[in-house]
């Protein structure tokens, strides 16, 4: 008598001795719950003699047709079975993900350094010293380093365009359904790190906002890793804010190319930390609907950024434009000075002036108050080592979320998981800068 065991998973199968006839199908837990359920409809429409792993179910001899119920399950798994991904399906994925930013944000660097040079300059030079005289109180709260109008255009100049391409390329990798590929090629890489091909919607979206992108994770991630999804989105996801400043700063330093790697180290370190710090989890298989490609509809996209555009403009840039009046006003006190103080160890550690520190305090409130390094018009930011200026900005970056990510982590979460999400991804940063700042000094 022969017992047969079916991995069909992967479609190969072993024979043994056995004192009944047994047909038996393994890691059937490895499928989709989809292929799941088309292959118990299977086995009951074609009457196979199968039973799964577990189960005892011995059949006659007369009953097993090895070459009849083995051709079968090769015509489920070619034809009914959800296929696996090739690495071409992977690699093709991961071009869309890298190309759908690198492309909008180099599209935005251009048309900001233009607007920048050729409008934004001229005009704050021509309403601080050609229309009246501005008291010491005004010119410090509209022109300073951190004034409203001076610093403030920045956050226009440099960050709408970000949200703008940025919106353009999500909407239409979505309406294509260009999306539900990526999700199904991508999803064995991502469960490597504690996460499913899902995962990565909202991932991409906190490229646009990270506190909406953890609002969705309701929506896209399982309960059982929504945690590693949101860790992934504090850390990794380079928010349309976080960008134009980064974008911005690297400008000002003569060096817009450092925003390339600057990019892939966020997100790779994003991948990292979250497989470090919350790699335990158990994952459940997921249905993928493939959707056929098609022609995104124009009328939707513009729609859609029509929306963000509001958003920035009604509720990220007043609070910006409130984060430099504060800015201003503590400038005249020592009270910023004071604050900025917890976070001299980093100007301490990469030999930097202190005054920066603040950067790294304003960024804490949100990611473009990192546009405090460009005081005096960037000046202070070229007169230190670039190696440095680039580890500055992007311990900034990564130290913890923006307050109003941290207020979604805390609502999502709960007060007690959201504070130890948020110091973990903290100590990984103090972790790195030690680490990059003893590289430096050896090398």
């Amino acid at each position: 008598m022969l017992k047969i065991i079916y991995d069909i998973s992967n479609g190969q199968y072993t024979q043994q001795d056995h004192d009944s006839p047994q047909f038996i199908i393994t890691n059937q837990h490895k499928l989709s719950i989809n292929d799941r359920l088309q292959l118990r409809h299977f086995i009951v429409q074609k009457q196979l003699p199968i039973t799964f792993n577990g189960q005892t179910k011995p059949i006659t001899s007369e009953q097993l047709n090895l070459k009849e119920t083995l051709g079968h399950l090769l015509y489920f798994r070619k034809h009914i079975m959800t296929p696996s991904p090739t690495f071409v399906d992977k690699c093709i994925s991961w071009l869309i993900i890298i190309l759908m930013f690198i492309v909008p944000v180099y599209l935005a660097y251009y048309i900001s350094n233009q607007l920048q040079s050729y409008w934004a300059d001229p005009l704050l030079h021509f309403l601080q010293f050609n229309t009246i005289e501005w008291s010491y109180f005004l010119d410090q709260i509209l022109f300073d380093s951190y004034g409203i109008i001076s610093l403030g255009t920045y956050s226009i100049v440099w960050a709408l365009p970000v949200v703008i391409f940025i919106g353009i390329a999500t909407s239409l990798i979505k309406q294509s359904n260009v999306k539900s590929y990526i999700v199904w090629s991508i999803d064995p890489v991502m469960k490597q790190i504690g996460l499913s091909g899902y995962d990565i919607v909202p991932v991409i979206e906190g490229f646009g906002c990270n506190a909406a992108a953890i609002v969705n994770t309701e929506h896209h991630c399982k309960a059982c890793h929504q945690q590693n999804c949101i860790s992934l989105i504090s850390f990794g996801s380079s928010c349309s804010y976080q960008i134009g400043a980064t974008a911005s700063l690297f400008s000002v330093m003569h060096m817009p190319w450092l925003f390339i790697p600057y990019l892939f180290i966020v997100f790779i370190g994003g991948l990292i930390h979250t497989r470090l710090w919350h790699r335990h989890t158990h994952l459940p298989t997921h249905y993928f609907q493939m959707s056929p490609i098609q022609m995104p509809n124009i009328r939707q996209t513009t729609k859609q950024v029509l929306t963000i555009i509001k958003s920035f403009l009604v509720q990220a840039l007043p609070i910006f434009f409130i984060i430099c009046l504060f800015a201003s006003l503590l400038t005249m006190t020592s009270t910023m000075t004071w604050i900025a103080h917890i976070f001299n160890f980093v100007s301490s550690g990469l030999n930097i002036p202190n005054r920066l520190s603040s950067g790294i305090l304003f960024s804490l409130i949100r990611k473009d108050g990192m546009l405090l390094f460009n005081a005096d018009n960037g000046a202070v930011l070229r007169s230190i080592p670039p190696e440095r200026a680039f580890l500055l900005i992007l311990f900034s970056s990564t130290f913890a979320p923006c307050s109003v990510t941290i207020t979604m982590i805390i609502k999502k979460l709960g007060l007690s998981l959201g504070i130890k999400l948020i110091l973990k991804q903290m100590v990984t940063a103090i972790i790195c800068l030690c680490v990059a700042i003893i590289f430096l000094k050896l090398f």
